[in-house]
């Protein structure tokens, strides 16, 4: 495999979660499904809500990652060819997610896209608990280590800036054939609609009876019960704490955390960047 070394600057900076090689690199397929979204906006609920509409219902998958893994994502002890050739030994149809803005993400224009948006101010909040739930090793390798309080976290989060990016470059998209947008709010007061808009976009089948196990395997109840599936990478190594990561899920817990300056400053920035039309639609005008 020939690997491109000279690099766009599209594909962004390399960094503990980012490699630009793996995206410049990949092979998109037309039947690939990626799913993108801001950190913390239903990434992982909608990584087991296709894997298992996929698999027509699996229980005893090792990770997520594993069967649907973080596209730019380095990986210790693996070179970039290894990477992408573990991605082309994938059966079809492939899954990923990313976390990558429009721009950086390969193949936008023959994949299936799947974006899920939640509120910002949720955001942030389940943001400070997916820090603090990292265990010590992780947090290190993240540049997380001298984190400590919320403040701490609400200024990072607010300086990365990465909810603002992502919504803003997917946003002119919205109505692209080959992109669905899935508010988390949504999926959260109907699941079995938002369910229905994700097999009909994708043309899968999924029988009456695939459907029941599907249900039962991305409720909460099933996902929190089987939480060391989603706290894991694909190599083993644990990411989160015992008990982490699959926390509430709830919406607007931001409530419970947030100053109501902290708020504001959440949601002038939102009016800063993005238009009216996508701030009505989101549930921020």
């Amino acid at each position: 495999m020939t690997i491109t070394t000279v690099l766009d600057p599209r594909w962004g900076e390399s960094d503990p979660t980012h490699d630009p090689y793996l995206l410049a690199n990949f092979k998109a397929r037309p039947d690939d499904v990626l799913i993108t979204t801001a950190p913390k906006a239903g990434t992982t609920w909608m990584q087991n809500i296709l894997h298992q509409l996929r698999s027509g219902g699996d229980p005893e998958f090792y990770s997520i990652d594993s069967v649907v893994p973080w596209l730019e994502l380095p990986r210790d002890g693996l070179s970039h060819t290894e990477v992408l050739e573990r991605y082309s030994a994938i059966q079809s149809p492939r899954i990923f997610k990313t976390h990558c803005t429009y721009e950086q993400t390969p193949g936008t224009d023959r994949v299936n896209i799947i974006m899920s948006s939640r509120d910002p101010r949720d955001c942030m909040v389940s943001f400070y608990h997916h820090i603090m739930d990292m265990t010590d090793e992780v947090r290190a390798r993240g540049h997380f280590s001298q984190i400590e309080t919320f403040d701490d976290v609400f200024h990072l989060w607010m300086e990365f800036g990465a909810w603002y990016r992502n919504v803003a470059s997917w946003w002119p998209h919205f109505n692209d054939d080959n992109l669905l947008w899935l508010r988390y709010e949504d999926m959260k007061h109907d699941i079995d609609t938002c369910v229905d808009r994700i097999i009909a976009f994708l043309h899968w089948e999924v029988s009456p009876t695939q459907r029941l196990a599907v249900n039962e395997y991305i409720s909460f109840h099933w996902m929190k019960a089987n939480a060391d599936k989603f706290v894991r990478n694909s190599m083993g190594e644990p990411v989160f704490k015992p008990g982490g990561f699959i926390r509430k899920g709830n919406v607007g817990d931001y409530k419970q955390k947030l100053s109501g300056t902290q708020e504001q400053q959440i949601l002038e920035k939102a009016k800063e960047i993005l238009n009216a039309e996508c701030l009505r639609y989101l549930g921020l005008g």
